[in-house]
């Protein structure tokens, strides 16, 4: 991203004991090698300077003669590059006309994600390599795919999206849920209004999943797509193993962004086995890769040929980011749970999922869920049947609270504001549809009652 574009913002305080001088000579002696390395292959170049990146140290170059056979020669000089500096890897790519050589930096830093700031729901992610901030603004695309080995920074990424959606935006617009086999790196979000919950057994993690895909179906009938609902699978590859959730999330994938709903998606492999069917890949054009094996590879998880993935790694956090915008070299951000619990806290959880009988979810990749399975009755009728008050039905009864979640039905949206109009009082309203109030509880009223303008 350009660092004057006005989603992203970045309050920096230079850290560590770093040399200037000696960084400045290192730069210097680094830069005078690859223009040697340029010159000896019979490619004249005019060298533009170079920029100390979190990982990289970054250098520009310009041909003198910008042919197509020179800018494909140029590309191929990696290896002759690093034989020079007496280090690799080296990664080559053409940008505009500019020819940029990447090396790794003698002083890696650590880019804190707190000191990073977004809007809504545009997130940053971390500085490139030519630091600037970059990061994935999920108003222009609906999901994201996060890949890469195991211990690269998967769940740091998806950690620092988790972050800056939770402090960007209120609960009553942004909710998440994260469905994970590494608890330790979730259970503080479990903390926050915004999350539903935090999911570790898989069992229930394909019974929440199949509630995403018919609470999507619900909402495109009604037209709703507030709030924003993050799905972050922090393992697809590893859930895929024990439950087969891949027709659900190619439904969400394909259909979520109408209905407010959004995949966050890590695993360690594209292809059946580790993402599921193509359609769950094929309608996530963002993608966040962190090194690959080989150049095969790299061109299959990127999407792109010649991207370069398979030269990263060398510290934990460096990654490409591919959007519709282009692709760029990044380190991730850091997000320790200190960060964390700087945000409001509530730790009252919701599991609608757990509400739907067992025998309405459907087998594997079947669609039998009953049209009402998604929510709970409303009002437990007096004569002991589960029958549902409509809207219109005077809630003045007290067998228990009219609601057990979220309003998420239209009926079920004005039956709270039928209470409001009732009562006149917030709290009163809360207590009587909810029985009693928490923070979730406060922004499900808003939502509410935003419908209709209400104050």
């Amino acid at each position: 991203m350009h660092p004057s574009d006005p989603r992203w913002g970045f309050l920096f305080s230079k850290g560590g004991n770093m040399n200037e001088e000696q960084l400045r000579q290192q730069m210097g002696m680094i830069e005078r090698a690859i223009g040697q390395t340029f010159y000896s292959n019979g490619l004249h170049v005019h060298l533009c300077g170079g920029v100390q990146g979190p990982h990289t140290l970054t250098y520009g170059l310009r041909l003198y003669e910008p042919t197509a056979q020179n800018l494909a020669k140029a590309g191929r000089l990696g290896r002759a590059v690093e034989a020079a500096i007496g280090d690799s890897p080296a990664r080559i790519y053409n940008e505009s006309g500019v020819l940029w050589v990447e090396v790794p930096s003698p002083w890696p830093t650590v880019t804190p994600g707190a000191q990073l700031h977004g809007a809504g729901l545009a997130l940053p992610l971390g500085l490139t390599s030519r630091k600037t901030i970059a990061g994935i603004d999920f108003e222009e695309t609906p999901h994201a795919l996060i890949v890469g080995p195991t211990g690269r920074g998967k769940t740091t990424a998806a950690r620092a999206m988790a972050f800056h959606l939770a402090r960007q935006n209120p609960a009553r617009s942004v909710r998440m849920l994260a469905l994970t086999f590494k608890p330790g790196d979730w259970v503080a979000f479990g903390k926050l209004p915004h999350t539903l919950a935090v999911v570790t057994d898989p069992q229930e993690a394909a019974q929440a999943i199949t509630w995403l895909r018919n609470l999507m179906h619900s909402r495109a009938k009604a037209g709703t797509v507030h709030p924003h609902l993050f799905i972050f699978l922090d393992d697809l590859l590893n859930l895929l193993a024990v439950a087969d959730v891949t027709g659900p999330l190619a439904e969400i994938a394909s259909l979520g962004r109408a209905a407010g709903l959004h995949l966050v998606i890590g695993t360690q492999r594209l292809g059946k086995r580790g993402a599921g069917d193509a359609t769950i890949t094929g309608n996530i054009p963002a993608r966040l890769v962190f090194g690959t094996a080989d150049a095969q590879d790299a061109s299959f998880f990127t999407g792109r040929g010649g991207s370069g993935a398979e030269l990263l790694g060398r510290y934990k956090g460096d990654a490409l980011l591919v959007t519709d915008g282009g692709t760029v070299r990044l380190a991730v951000s850091l997000v320790g749970d200190d960060d964390l619990a700087t945000l409001p806290q509530d730790p009252t959880e919701a599991r609608p999922w757990a509400k739907v009988k067992p025998a309405s979810i459907p087998t594997q990749g079947g669609h039998s869920v009953a049209p009402n399975a998604l929510h709970p009755p409303i009002v437990a009728g007096s004569n002991g049947s589960n029958g549902s008050a409509s809207p219109q039905e005077a809630p003045g009864k007290e067998e228990g609270p009219l609601l057990e979640g979220e309003p998420a039905t239209p009926q079920e949206l004005a039956l709270v504001r039928k209470v409001y109009a009732q009562t006149h009082n917030k709290n009163a309203t809360c207590r009587r549809v909810w029985g009693s109030k928490n923070g979730k509880i406060w922004g499900w009223l808003h939502l509410a009652l935003e419908g209709e303008g209400s104050k």
